[in-house]
Parts: C-alpha cells; structure tokens; sequence
C-alpha cells in the first residue's frame, strides 16, 4: 500500500512532463515559419483554393442540377467570388492574423525541444521534399475526405428524427415560431 502511495506522485509527474516543458520561443517559431516556408505554402494552398471550391460536394450538386448552357455562366461566378475569396485572405493585415494565430496555435501544442526537432528535420532535404509536397498532399486527402464528411452530414441533417426532435425541443412549450405552431396543429389533428 504504501509503495503505491509513493508511486502515484511519481507516475502523475511522468504522465504531465509535458506541463513542465519549455514553451517555444518566438525566434524559434519565427525559424520554423522560416524552414517550412509558410508564406510560400500559404501561396500555394491560395492557388488551390479554387478547386477545393469547385470540387465542394454542395458546388458539385449545384453544377450537376445546372443545364448545360448555364455551366458556363456558374462556372465563371464561381471564379470570380473565388478571386474576390483570395484577393480578401491575400492582403497584408489577413496574412499578418494567419501568422499570428499559428504562432500562438503552435504555442499551445508544441515545447521547445519539439519546435528545434521540426527546424532540424524541416531544414534537410527529406523535409523540405515534404513540405514541398503538402499543399497536393493536403488536396488530394482533404477534398475527398470532406466530400464525405459533408455527404454523412447531409443524410444525418435530413434525417426525419433529428428533425421531430429538433422540433420537440424546440417547440415544446409556448414557442411563438411559426414552425412550431403549425407542428402544434399537425399533432392536434391526428389526436
């Protein structure tokens, strides 16, 4: 019994080491920024922001509902809010925020000694190979993944039972929303 006793301190202290580390410094998350060339990336992930767009599952509804001839007519709205998307996110003030939300981001997640470990495998060929590769790599497994997030979303949204709960919730009581008073009626009718 009083081994565990003696234990249990030490075992806390192990399982909150991180607690104790060291947070990064800002110089060194200014360096790692640096290696990973966020700017660039960023760049980049702004050129692809048009077919992440174009690929949205509600876009692609939309454009398979569309007639032939007014294809063109969306495609070239879709551009242009697209363009006006990026030309907002593209400006100096936006990209000044974006950098320091992932510093202060970073911050959270990361100590010191893994911020070094990520400059020095950043900073050798292997790594700058990768963060080459990321903005593909984000593409090519985002736009699928939240094709299908966004389609179980759908069918679980359209679900009539979430509905009908919803609505209890909702409705139950003196709830003046129009909704609720002809969900009110409906249920009076079939008593």
């Amino acid at each position: 019994m009083k081994l565990k006793t003696l234990l249990l301190p030490f075992a806390a202290l192990a399982l909150c080491a991180n607690a104790f580390a060291a947070p990064p410094s800002d110089a060194s998350l200014e360096r790692l920024f640096e290696v990973q060339k966020m700017d660039a990336l960023l760049d980049q992930s702004l050129q692809s922001v048009g077919g992440i767009v174009l690929s949205d599952p509600n876009v692609q509804n939309l454009w398979k509902d569309a007639p032939e001839d007014k294809r063109p007519q969306l495609e070239a709205v879709l551009k242009k809010y697209t363009t006006q998307l990026i030309a907002e996110i593209n400006t100096p003030q936006v990209r000044a925020q974006l950098h320091k939300a992932a510093l202060e981001g970073i911050k959270t997640v990361y100590t010191q000694e893994e911020v070094n470990a990520l400059i020095d495998f950043y900073g050798t060929a292997v790594g700058q190979s990768i963060l080459a590769k990321t903005p593909r790599y984000l593409e090519a497994t985002m736009t699928p993944i939240l094709s299908i997030i966004t389609e179980k979303y759908e069918k679980s949204s359209q679900n009539a039972n979430l509905a009908r709960e919803i609505r209890q919730i909702m409705c139950n009581g003196k709830n003046p929303d129009q909704a609720c008073t002809q969900q009110t009626k409906k249920t009076a009718r079939k008593k």
